[in-house]
């Protein structure tokens, strides 16, 4: 977290000395990433979630650079996405989509689709869903541009397909998406992987428990060494339903206490609840 934060102020202070358009273009997309990353390491935190957004999308406006607003518009829909609030990762993915459309960004307009198919699924239209994020996968893959976004869209169509009923196509995805990922710096969001990983593998299965548990074990571990509270709380969670479900409640249930009681703050986020419901069942 704190290199991250450092990166920030970086970007922020090299992207206000500048007004030439490429290096000011360059530094309010980086530093728009950098700033919603930061928030998404500490998934809880709205306040830093919103200066994050609010600062992203109010230094592309002012440098009247609209590639930067859908950077800024991208990253803040997936830190909704994070969050499980799909109305407003809908909300991002239609501003996205709008300013593609009117200045035809084709990688935007690929990256929108998928963000608003996956906005769908989650609002409980997971066929539509997976039938925008084919779209827009399709389109990703037609560019000539370098896959930045390839193993995080690859992460979106997973959980797609396992919300539409067919986790093991999702599986599939996640093994590409995986690999990708282990020589890049999206390390970071590894922990997500390994959880729907294990959560696809008992979709497609109920008999797959060693496999699945040995991913969310790996998730754990991750989320651990990275201080990703919020993925270390899902794995959490994901475990101990899997040890609930073959009859060891106590330890389930003290995995996850031991992880829930390290949370000061966010209680009224979608994951806390959950974890909260089923501490007190």
């Amino acid at each position: 977290l704190r290199a991250m934060r450092d990166t920030f102020c970086t970007a922020v202070s090299l992207s206000t000395m500048t007004s030439r358009v490429p290096f000011s273009s360059f530094f309010s997309a980086f530093s728009a990433c950098c700033g919603l990353t930061l928030a998404q390491a500490t998934p809880t935190r709205a306040s830093i979630h919103e200066r994050a957004r609010a600062w992203s999308v109010a230094l592309a406006t002012r440098l009247d650079q609209p590639f930067s607003m859908c950077y800024a518009s991208f990253h803040t829909g997936m830190l909704h996405q994070w969050r499980r609030e799909p109305e407003r990762v809908e909300d991002c993915a239609q501003s996205v989509l709008k300013i593609a459309g009117e200045r035809e960004y084709q990688v935007w307009t690929a990256v929108g689709t998928c963000l608003h198919g996956a906005a769908l699924a989650g609002m409980g239209q997971p066929q539509e869903g997976l039938t925008q994020i084919r779209l827009g996968m399709d389109l990703y893959q037609d560019l000539k541009t370098p896959p930045i976004f390839w193993s995080l869209l690859l992460y979106l169509q997973a959980g797609v397909y396992g919300l539409a009923g067919e986790p093991e196509q999702g599986s599939s995805l996640l093994d590409k998406a995986a690999g990708t990922l282990r020589s890049s710096s999206g390390s970071t969001l590894l922990p997500a992987f390994f959880r729907l990983k294990g959560e696809l593998l008992l979709a497609v299965n109920p008999d797959n428990v060693a496999e699945a548990e040995l991913w969310l074990q790996r998730a754990l571990n991750v989320a651990q060494e990275l201080g990703a509270k919020m993925f270390e709380l899902r794995a959490a969670l994901s475990m101990s339903r899997l040890w609930s479900a073959q009859g060891k409640n106590e330890q389930g249930s003290q995995l996850l206490r031991n992880v829930y009681e390290s949370f000061t703050e966010g209680f009224a986020t979608a994951d806390l609840m959950d974890a909260r419901e089923f501490l007190n069942r």
